[in-house]
């Protein structure tokens, strides 16, 4: 690409195409994970992993393509490298997460309808230890 029609990009679009590729990149670590077998499983979240072997494979190799196509295009768009931080992922989520622990205790579901005494005698105390646990975790990455 020509030197000066990278300078002749706005913030704005080299902020678009910065962000679009690097959604497609966190995409394809995603899609490699996969690849290489991962099936996660926890308690409300499952993953299952049925690609077959001849696809994992066309995946990993497009991964590798796709990347490459990804390296020419940060080098000729001289777009920098923005790392993300596993300690401001934690701490945004638990901030996330709070708000939507709050919106599904009994005082907010009555948005939705009349909430059953029994529920909100269950549901409000579990929330609120949820609450509690995911404030910890928010905690512990204050403390680093």
């Amino acid at each position: 690409m020509q030197d000066h029609a990278i300078h002749d990009l706005s913030q704005g679009q080299k902020c678009r195409i910065t962000t679009t590729l690097a959604i497609l990149d966190e995409a394809l670590c995603e899609f490699e994970q996969w690849a290489e077998g991962r099936e996660m499983k926890s308690i409300f979240y499952r993953e299952q992993n049925e690609l077959q072997p001849d696809q994992r494979e066309a995946i990993k190799n497009r991964v590798v393509r796709i990347r490459e196509k990804l390296r020419e295009l940060r080098d000729g768009l001289q777009i920098e490298v923005n790392s993300r931080s596993a300690v401001q992922r934690i701490w945004s989520q638990c901030s996330i997460l709070w708000v939507s622990l709050i919106e599904v205790t009994s005082k907010h579901l009555k948005g939705y309808g009349d909430v059953p005494g029994e529920l909100s005698d269950y549901l409000d105390p579990k929330v609120a230890e949820l609450i509690e646990l995911t404030n910890e975790i928010a905690a512990v990455i204050k403390k680093a």
